[in-house]
């Protein structure tokens, strides 16, 4: 069955929401890059299975929008395209990313394989993508990234996440309460401990160094150097 190619790929992806890449991320760091729609669910902090392949399936129809490479039809109610099938085939293990996106998502610095470093992993949704800073470099803008030379690890990133929930840890603000579906399980993670003034690589605890907070309270708490602790802004 055809399906777009590695170049297609890193032209489509750009493309995506920032929730959508996030959502590949994921999928992409799951040993094989392989996962059930409960194991990605979870990972995604949803309740159920649904809203998992929910987003495989959306993810599926913008790379169809963007490549004009036509995915299988299946039968449900009538012919439908099977969008999903742009992410990876499924079987037996679940979701099983194709090669070629594989390779789209480390050419374009999004993930890292195991053979090498890249310090772009694991970025917040909403900061800079990687392709996007180039680009702002290249038109000579400014712009400021909290983690573009620190390595995340997205694993600890998701424990956090599963340990406090969703949820603005300051404010108790939840986006998904407010925004509906699109905005479900989306949060910032911040670290406790700046990494800029660590400087160097470490074991990041989920629970003691990082803290989910929504995009304004993650916003204040840089605000002040050296920046606010999270009894600060609660007191103020």
């Amino acid at each position: 069955m055809l399906k777009p190619t590695k170049t297609q790929y890193q032209e489509a992806i750009p493309k995506l929401s920032n929730r959508q890449i996030e959502i590949l991320q994921v999928l992409y760091h799951f040993p094989n890059s392989s996962a059930t729609a409960i194991e990605l669910a979870k990972a995604l902090n949803y309740k159920g299975f649904q809203g998992a392949n929910r987003h495989i399936g959306a993810i599926g129809e913008a790379i169809y929008k963007h490549t004009g490479v036509e995915p299988p039809t299946y039968i449900d109610r009538g012919e439908r395209f099977a969008y999903f099938y742009f992410v990876g085939e499924y079987n037996e293990r679940g979701w099983n990313m194709w090669p070629e996106l594989k390779k789209a998502l480390e050419h374009l610095e999004l993930v890292t394989d195991n053979s090498s470093k890249n310090i772009y992993v694991d970025r917040l949704p909403t900061e800079i993508m990687p392709f996007e800073e180039k680009q702002f470099y290249k038109e000579g803008k400014i712009t400021e990234v909290f983690v573009n030379r620190y390595e995340r690890n997205q694993k600890a990133r998701l424990a956090c996440i599963q340990h406090y929930g969703a949820i603005c840890q300051c404010c108790g603000f939840d986006y998904g309460v407010t925004y509906g579906s699109i905005a479900k399980g989306f949060i910032h993670v911040h670290h406790i401990v700046p990494l800029a003034d660590i400087g160097k690589s470490y074991s990041v605890n989920p629970i003691t160094d990082l803290i989910p907070l929504c995009a304004n309270c993650h916003s204040v708490i840089h605000l002040s150097n050296p920046q606010f602790t999270l009894f600060d802004l609660k007191k103020n």
